[in-house]
């Protein structure tokens, strides 16, 4: 059975976010750069960037290395954002502070929590908070420069609402923890022991053979009772049960899962305004040409210049 967060990351607006986060080459490195250039390090750096067996790796080796291994990509990840900082402010194109946490809000439907996000933003890609609203407010950025000018009309809004309302209908949420066992028998064991009762999340932590989940006592935090990335089955026993209950064995995929009901979570009924505003952006983005080649288009017209011998890196 897939983790909650790898299902997270096959979430459409997941993808698309991480995507756009890694355009432009390895950007947790050119935010490194971008700050090293602008000289915004640390007091506590030291030249030592590493030690193996009291042999120092200096920083500056580090960055050398780096540099001739993905040197080009970081360079053009920064040059991109400077030409689209310099293109927004031709345009007058200002993306705030609360544009950035709606749009992270959206990117983390699917996480039990903002820290678990966070978490997994940092295991993933490498990037921290601050990293992660900075990618994010360069995206967003990058998205309206390429939609400037595109405009839809309030009727196509209209007709992609009717075909498309359900994405947009308020959906129960099931707060779960689990404890995943290879049989069936084994099942019927944890089942017999928590009518003893012991408790559900020291027994993940003994016997489930889900990694991460036992890691919390079996807690997977929210699950949409239609969610396509779990067991049908699983997830209508879920659905029937009252909040407390446990129910099991029940088979999941390969494995046999003893589930507890947490919570039951209803969605907040979307904002119309908002629901029209993301629509808009979406329709404008698919006539819209690729980011990409909306960066590459700036990188020339603001002249842009490599100076770097391609040829030295690996």
């Amino acid at each position: 059975m897939m983790t909650r967060q790898e299902r997270a990351l096959r979430n459409t607006v997941v993808i698309l976010a991480v995507a756009t986060l890694m355009l432009g080459g390895l950007l947790f490195w050119s935010l490194r750069a971008m700050a090293l250039l602008k000289g915004d390090t640390t007091e506590n750096e030291t030249p030592d960037a590493a030690t193996a067996g009291g042999q120092p790796i200096t920083d500056k080796q580090w960055m050398d290395e780096l540099k001739k291994k993905h040197g080009h990509e970081v360079l053009v990840g920064m040059i991109n954002h400077i030409v689209v900082e310099m293109e927004a402010k031709a345009l007058g194109i200002t993306v705030t502070g609360d544009e950035v946490e709606r749009e992270l809000a959206r990117t983390m439907v699917g996480y039990g929590s903002e820290e678990q996000y966070y978490a997994q933003m940092q295991s993933q890609l490498g990037l921290s908070r601050q990293e992660v609203f900075a990618e994010t407010a360069y995206r967003l950025t990058l998205q309206a420069i390429a939609t400037d000018g595109i405009t839809i009309k309030e009727a196509d809004i209209d007709t992609y609402l009717d075909q498309n309302a359900e994405r947009f209908t308020p959906k129960r949420e099931l707060e779960l923890s689990i404890i995943k066992v290879s049989s069936y028998g084994e099942g019927e064991q944890v089942m017999d022991r928590l009518e003893q009762g012991e408790d559900f999340a020291d027994l993940a932590k003994e016997v489930s053979i889900d990694a991460e989940s036992r890691q919390q006592g079996g807690r997977l935090g929210k699950v949409e009772e239609d969610d396509p990335f779990w067991p049908e089955g699983l997830l209508k026993t879920a659905a029937s049960l009252d909040e407390g209950d446990i129910a099991g064995p029940i088979q999941a995929e390969n494995d046999f899962a003893i589930i507890r009901l947490e919570s039951i979570h209803t969605q907040n009924i979307p904002d119309q305004k908002e629901i029209r505003a993301l629509i808009r952006q979406e329709l404008a983005l698919e006539q819209a040409p690729p980011l990409q080649q909306v960066e590459s288009d700036l990188r020339t017209k603001y002249d842009v210049a490599i100076n770097i011998d391609n040829s030295l890196q690996d």
